[in-house]
């Protein structure tokens, strides 16, 4: 739990370092240490760049990227509000390291409310099951603690698929691989996917297409933050993290994001983060089209799918 000592000296670091964001007590600095790794969970696998290369990845491109010509690109883009919402409920992750199935599911979930033009409130809204892709798809000796790569689960969303919430209701801990009876029935398939490492076609994709899967580095100071622009203040690194980036703002040299830690952190469950930082736009990872939709009959139209601590 953050003391009033320690939230006195990350204040000091944020004016220090004219930093735009607020830190103060939420409900991730109320847990301790090694409860708050656990809500980290991205690993990249010896096939990708480490935390550290992605941060300097990020770093260099967004000097490149503000070099860069091409098509003139929207100044903003939030896909909450975007000729209606395509953005679904924050939820909480929890005591698991299962952020990638997260921002996985919020990406797919947004998509397919795009390529069907349903925003919020107008057709039945896909609550996609996290613990489908994280407990079936993630084949580590202890996924909550091990995490987990994007591009692995979008490869298990493209080949076996993603059940409803209903036929496999999440619970962080390691759980085993049991969806519903019928469950071969209920699955949404991506068609195709791909990364992309060049900012500007991050922003292409985002104001066209919908939101991206991103991952980046926590550093201990995330965890106070209240609201702004993040930028790393103060802190060791705690290990890496997957979100749903849901849009940009060029006058605020910011990504917009949903992140997985319920509603007592942050601006309600979501964020803005600086251009470049802590490895946030090294790689983006776009999910292009789905060859199966399943959605229930009787799934909610409304606003709110259900509470975001499951």
């Amino acid at each position: 739990m953050m003391t009033d000592e320690e939230h006195q000296a990350l204040l000091a670091a944020a004016e220090a370092a004219h930093a735009e964001w607020v830190p103060g007590h939420t409900s991730m600095t109320d847990l301790d240490p090694e409860e708050r790794r656990l809500r980290l969970g991205y690993t990249p696998a010896p096939d990708e760049p480490t935390l550290e290369q992605r941060e300097a990845l990020a770093a260099g491109g967004l000097g490149l990227a503000a070099l860069a010509g091409g098509p003139a690109l929207p100044q903003a883009i939030d896909w909450r509000d975007n000729n209606g919402s395509f953005v679904t409920t924050i939820k909480d992750q929890s005591s698991c390291g299962s952020c990638v199935a997260f921002g996985t599911a919020a990406t797919m979930e947004s998509r397919q409310l795009i390529v069907q033009r349903t925003p919020i409130g107008t057709g039945p809204i896909l609550d996609l099951s996290e613990a489908h892709l994280f407990y079936c798809g993630n084949n580590a000796a202890d996924p909550c603690r091990q995490g987990w790569q994007p591009d692995r689960a979008l490869r298990f969303a493209t080949n076996t698929g993603v059940v409803p919430e209903s036929c496999f209701p999440y619970t962080s801990g390691n759980q085993p691989c049991r969806p519903c009876d019928d469950w071969l029935t209920k699955v949404t398939k991506v068609g195709g996917s791909h990364s992309i490492s060049n900012v500007n076609d991050m922003k292409r994709w985002l104001s066209t297409n919908g939101p991206l899967i991103t991952c980046f580095t926590i550093y201990e100071d995330l965890y106070a933050y209240r609201g702004g622009i993040y930028s790393h203040v103060s802190g060791q690194l705690e290990g890496g993290h997957c979100v749903s980036c849901i849009g940009y703002d060029d006058a605020a040299q910011a990504w917009i994001c949903k992140n997985s830690w319920g509603l007592g952190w942050g601006d309600r469950g979501f964020f803005r983060i600086k251009y470049g930082q802590v490895g946030i736009d090294a790689t983006m990872w776009a999910v292009d089209n789905f060859s199966t939709i399943f959605v229930p009959p009787d799934a909610p139209s409304a606003g709110h799918k259900h509470a975001a601590g499951h």
